[in-house]
């Protein structure tokens, strides 16, 4: 099959399209109803129940408790599914190494530091829990260990955190099967890379909420002045609004304040995820656009107050799956994940200078795309995206001209050179899931590396100078 052209297309701002929706690869299930069987390691998860509307009421006092899961190392690893990306098309970018660990469904990506090594952890949504591996020399990653609990859950997320010189991860976790399967979110200490511990489990009941809210699809650690994890910001999937939990003290884990959309929650209205930077918080809320949230007035358990308007940022026919803002907090990038029908732009830039009136100013699309976009990351004036089946896509932007911003491609790795089954069963959801960042050295070369998560394939890194 010819490779697709790296072209990106201006398209026209005044798009309109009525796009069919098509189910996310995320798996929603309500809080009272009995969710479908388990998908398989082979077809992953062919059932998504969408979230449905529900009051939600918090209250302040902390009742957290931690209950008995345990960790199981994954000895041996599986064997099942060990492709490989090497030899598809880059540019721009170099080679540096690729390691499938056998699973076959990979998630979220991101990195730690401990004792001058390098790591990457990555959640092993329905084939275990997490897998952490050893990058310290980029171009030899090294497997450090796998894990899954004692009981099934499915983890999408995973994002890595410190306080003091110890290291944490926290965990999402989705209920697949039945009731009484682990949901909400796990804490685990990775200071000692290979032996992980639980600190402790948490959901609404946990946290001092009468709601109770359980399953949680992603999370976000706000930071606070010394770099350590102060807060959770949770996506409850199944109420369909966004939660935040004080972890300052792992004793008095507590929920401190939510935000939910003011014209109601559903199977399309709920949050997905949210990104922090500097003193604001974006929340992707699917059909309901996106919504910016004062990060102080959040966590001081203030009433939440959005600083755009309701309907500011939601372009027609367009779901916000993830956000993220430029280094100037200026402008801001946005991303539908799910209305894949080319040359529908999936990836929009709005202009938040008033934020009382975002104006959409970019729409970018790639010529023929395999797939829809997925995870967002800024580095200076790189966007870096993880585009499912189109691999490590980057592009620079140039807002020297904030009245004429710029946005071109500048490099990509595939991920892809066709359309395949991914582990949902879906040929658009497969690929890379989302990336990170660190500096490396590559052949005695000082170079940025790009860590990538991919669905099936595992980790694979390329770097840039």
């Amino acid at each position: 099959m010819k490779r697709l052209a790296t072209l990106l297309s201006i398209i026209p701002l005044t798009l309109a399209c009525t796009c069919s929706t098509l189910t996310p690869i995320t798996s929603f299930t309500r809080d009272t109803d009995v969710p479908p069987p388990a998908p398989t390691r082979a077809d992953a998860a062919t059932a998504n129940p969408q979230p449905t509307t529900r009051a939600a009421t918090a209250t302040r006092s902390p009742t957290s408790t931690t209950v008995p899961l345990a960790l199981k190392k994954i000895n041996p690893l599986p064997t099942d599914c060990n492709e490989t990306t090497a030899n598809l098309p880059i540019q721009n970018m170099i080679e540096v190494a690729h390691l499938s660990s056998g699973f076959c469904f990979y998630g979220e990506i991101d990195l730690f530091e401990k004792d001058g090594k390098l790591y990457t952890v990555q959640s092993l949504a329905n084939d275990g829990t997490f897998i952490i591996t050893d990058v310290t020399d980029p171009a030899k990653p090294t497997v450090v260990g796998a894990w899954q609990w004692n009981q099934f859950t499915y983890t999408a997320d995973v994002k890595a955190f410190k306080k003091g010189d110890k290291n944490y991860i926290v965990l999402s976790q989705q209920r697949a099967r039945n009731v009484n399967e682990v949901c909400g979110v796990e804490i685990v200490e990775v200071t000692t890379p290979t032996n992980p511990s639980v600190i402790g489990h948490y959901n609404g009941a946990k946290t001092g909420n009468v709601s109770n809210w359980c399953d949680v699809h992603t999370s976000q650690v706000s930071l606070d002045s010394k770099g350590d994890g102060a807060f959770i910001y949770l996506s409850s999937t199944a109420r369909g609004d966004l939660r935040v939990i004080d972890i300052r003290d792992f004793n008095n884990v507590r929920e401190v304040n939510h935000y939910t959309y003011p014209l109601g929650t559903n199977q399309n209205n709920f949050v997905h995820d949210t990104t922090i930077v500097g003193d604001r918080v974006y929340v992707a809320y699917w059909n309901a656009g996106l919504v910016i949230l004062d990060k102080k007035q959040v966590e001081a358990g203030e009433t939440v107050t959005p600083l755009n308007p309701t309907d500011s940022i939601k372009p027609s026919g367009f779901k916000v799956h993830q956000a993220y803002p430029t280094t100037d907090g200026n402008f801001v990038f946005i991303e539908d994940e799910v209305d894949y029908k080319p040359p529908f732009s999936q990836l929009r830039l709005f202009d938040i200078r008033d934020i009382k009136n975002p104006k959409e100013v970019v729409s970018l699309t790639l010529e023929n795309p395999l797939s829809s976009p997925h995870n967002l990351l800024i580095n200076g004036d790189n966007l870096y995206v993880g585009w499912y089946m189109e691999g490590v896509r980057v592009f620079k932007y140039d807002m020297s001209k904030p009245d004429q911003p710029r946005v071109e491609p500048m490099a990509y790795k595939a991920a892809r050179d066709k359309k395949g089954k991914g582990p949902t069963g879906s040929d658009l959801f497969d690929g890379v899931w989302g990336v990170r960042l660190h500096e490396c050295s590559v052949k005695g070369e000082k170079m940025t590396c790009v860590y990538a998560s991919d669905l099936t394939r595992g980790l694979f890194i390329v770097a840039m100078k």
